[in-house]
This record gives structure tokens, sequence and C-alpha cells, in this order.
């Protein structure tokens, strides 16, 4: 059975091989390969995700050109609006300077008439002045002249008296008369009152705004503003340069005081017997206020104003804890004596015995 079986099976696997052979001789069919999503492409073999990237790129390109385009026109129209506002800037300075300059000029023409009349009341004071000096001088003189010719005449002595007119006595009081008593006696209270208001209508000018219409009241007013923010200007700085000068006259008052006071170092101090004018005339004007030894290292920096607010606020007593007395004072026949805390019952004992009440006072 096993011999007729391998017969059989020979025949068989031969029959197998040549249809295996004939398999593999068979050409073998081409697989379908993996396509993509995108699998279509145009003419320039680009697919759609390309085609699609490059068309947001574009769109992106253009946007982005829109944007600078509208960047700069906006940036052309912020350089128009500087310059335009540069130039009104220019107009502007040059219009202030050349208001300027023509009030420079106005009020130079005004100080030139003011000077011009100054010099002019100068000199009518001084003709007037000289010709008072003169009509004096002539008056004097023919005084003189008359009383040389009556003590001519008078050889002899003369017992008579003749008084003087009231003029005569009066000059005979005053024999150095002043510029300003001169001044004085020459003019009378109307000429004073006249040459005051003269100075003040010089001074203060009037307006004369009749018929003036609304243009012509701007400039007046802001002529006006300019003169009186000038003239508040120069009172400013007065008052500046007053209260420096003041500061200064009190300091070298208190320096002149000081040295008065004392004299150089290593000499004995001087008593001043005479009264002191400096002191009389500065006698309103506290003394200086030392805040500081000069001799200490550390100098405190602290003004007046900071040191001050230490001693501001309610003055009151602390309260402190009373301490108890660690002994006693008894006053005994022989006298006070002092016990200590450790034998005070034996002492109040003993003193109790002998009838004497102990009296205890606290240190």
């Amino acid at each position: 059975m096993s011999d007729e079986e391998n017969q059989d099976g020979a025949p068989e696997a031969a029959q197998e091989e040549p249809a295996e052979q004939e398999q593999q001789n068979e050409p073998v069919a081409d697989k379908p390969k993996h396509q993509p999503a995108f699998s279509s492409e145009d003419e320039s073999g680009r697919n759609e995700a390309q085609i699609r990237m490059e068309e947001e790129k574009k769109k992106r390109m253009a946007k982005m050109q829109e944007e600078m385009k509208e960047y700069e026109e906006m940036r052309k129209e912020e350089r128009e609006k500087l310059e335009a506002e540069i130039s009104d800037l220019r107009a502007k300075r040059e219009q202030r300077k050349q208001e300027r300059a023509e009030e420079e000029k106005r009020l130079a023409e005004l100080r030139a008439i003011e000077e011009q009349k100054r010099r002019a009341e100068e000199e009518e004071r001084q003709r007037r002045k000289r010709e008072e000096e003169a009509r004096r001088q002539e008056e004097r003189e023919k005084k003189k002249r008359e009383a040389e010719e009556r003590s001519k005449s008078q050889s002899q002595r003369n017992f008579t008296i003749s008084k003087k007119s009231g003029s005569e006595a009066d000059q005979g009081k005053n024999t150095g008369p002043t510029d300003q008593d001169e001044a004085k006696q020459g003019k009378s209270k109307e000429q004073l009152e006249a040459e005051k208001k003269a100075a003040l209508e010089q001074r203060v000018q009037p307006l004369n705004i009749d018929g003036f219409g609304e243009s012509q009241l701007q400039e007046k007013a802001k002529e006006l503003f300019n003169k009186i923010y000038s003239l508040e200007g120069d009172k400013y700085d007065l008052e500046q340069r007053f209260k420096a000068l003041n500061m200064e006259m009190v300091e070298l008052s208190e320096r002149a005081r000081q040295n008065q006071k004392g004299g150089q170092k290593g000499s004995t101090n001087k008593v001043q017997t005479a009264p002191d004018p400096l002191a009389e005339k500065l006698s309103g004007i506290p003394p200086k206020i030392i805040m500081y030894s000069q001799y200490e290292r550390v100098k405190d920096r602290r003004d007046f104003g900071e040191r001050q607010e230490l001693f501001k606020g309610p003055i009151y007593g602390v309260e402190y804890e009373r301490i108890p007395p660690s002994s006693k004072v008894i006053i005994t026949e022989q006298g006070p004596r002092v016990v200590g805390e450790i034998g005070e019952n034996d002492n109040d004992q003993g003193h109790n015995q002998e009838g004497d009440e102990p009296v205890a006072t606290e240190e």
C-alpha cells in the first residue's frame, strides 16, 4: 500500500511543479499606487494646494500694498498739516516781532518826548532859581550899600533905635537858607499844585476812546494789557530787589552791631557808654537767632520752621509710676531714726511698748 501510494503521489507532485512554474512566469499586473487627496494638476504641474497658497499670497501682497498706500497718504496729509502749522507759527512770530518793534519804537518816542519835557522843566526851574538868586543878591548888595551910606553919614554916635521890618528880621534869623527852602519860598501853593497836576497828567494819559469802533477798542485793550504786563514785571523785579537789599542791610547792621560789642581776639571787651545810633535806628529789627554753635562738627541743617514744629502741640506733664519707699524714718526721743524693711516689725513693737507713736515719712 505504501509503494502504490508513493507511485501515485510522484506524478501528482510532478504535475504541480510545472503549474507553479507557469504561475511564476506569468507577468505580474501593476498594483494600484496610493494617490494623494489633491491629485488634480494644471498645465504647469502645480496642484490645488500650491495654487491656493499662491492666491492667498497675492491677496496678502495686494492688501499690504493697499495699506502702505493709505499709510503714505496719511503721512503726506500729516506732513502738509505740520508744514501749514509751522508756516502759521512763523508768520505769527514775524507778526509779533514786528509788533514788538513798533511798540518799542512808540515807547522810545514817548520816552523821548517825556525826556524833552523833563529837560525843559528842569531848565525852567534852573532859570527861575538863577533869577531868584540874582534878585536876592541884588537886594543884599543894595542893603549893604545903604548900610555903608548910613555909616558914612552918621559920623557921631546915634542912640536912636530903628525897628526892622518883619522880612528883615526873618532874613537876619535865617542866615543860611537851603535850596529847598528857596524853591518853596519862590513858589506859591497854587504853583506847586499846578506842577503836581501837570506831572500826574503827563504820567496818567487820558484814554480818548470817543468814537472808537470794536476793532479799535480791542487794539486799545491789547495795548493797555501789554503796558500793565510790563509794569507788573518791573514792579516784581523792584520788589525782589528791595527784599534782597533789605536782607543784606539787616545782615550788615547785625555784623556792625556785633563788631561794636566785642573787640578782637585776646583783647578785653569794651563797654560802650555813648548811645549807639545804629542800634537806635534798627531797634525794631529783632536780633539774629543762633540756631547752633559754630564749633559743632555736625551741624543741623534744618531751618527754623522745621525746628519750631518740634515744640508745637499741647504742653502736659508726664505721669510716672511712684517708687515705693525702701525704708522709713521714725521720730524718737533721740531724734529721727531710719528703719529698714527687715527690722520694721521689731522696731514697731519696741516703740509701742515704750508708748511712743511712730511717725513715718516717705522719702
